[in-house]
């Protein structure tokens, strides 16, 4: 009779594995089969970024997934004038990127190239200039400063005493 019940508490024991080992098969399969693939995220991300700009959220628009770099030199010291050319200057640009240039008087946006841009302002005033970067179908706004256009200074007038001939 010990053998009989030592038989079944063992087949029991076999069957209770068994068990235990095909639903543990089942539970990671099912796991695998809901895991979402490193693919698939990024769909989603692409997906919500697109439709953040197709409703004009503004925030989205200037974080692309890619970083351009670039930034414009300036020194306070520096200030436009009326009427003369000035020369904005860029530092940590990328070759592959097309660096704009809004002077913030109305006009339209001017190209830099090797990351230099002479602009001359029409009228005094104080301008916000952004700068903006375009590269494989993205575009960012860089950076925004503010410079004064000020009125050049006249030049002093030197008076000549008359010429005495003896």
């Amino acid at each position: 009779m010990e053998d009989t019940n030592k038989k079944s508490g063992k087949n029991r024991e076999m069957i209770l594995l068994i068990v235990v080992a095909v639903i543990g098969a089942i539970g990671l399969i099912a796991l695998q089969l809901a895991r979402k693939t490193p693919a698939g995220l990024a769909d989603e991300r692409s997906m919500v970024q697109s439709g953040a700009q197709k409703t004009g959220n503004a925030e989205a628009k200037s974080a692309p997934i890619q970083r351009i770099p670039g930034n414009l030199v300036t020194r306070d010291e520096e200030y436009p004038e009326v009427g003369q050319p000035f020369v904005f200057r860029m530092t940590n640009f990328s070759q592959g990127a097309v660096y704009e240039l809004d002077p913030g008087d109305g006009s339209a946006r001017q190209v830099f190239k090797d990351g230099k841009l002479r602009y001359t302002y029409r009228k005094t005033g104080e301008y916000a200039i952004s700068l903006y970067a375009k590269y494989e179908g993205q575009e960012v706004k860089l950076q925004t400063i503010k410079k004064r256009v000020q009125v050049p200074p006249k030049p002093e007038q030197v008076e000549i005493a008359p010429f005495i001939e003896n």
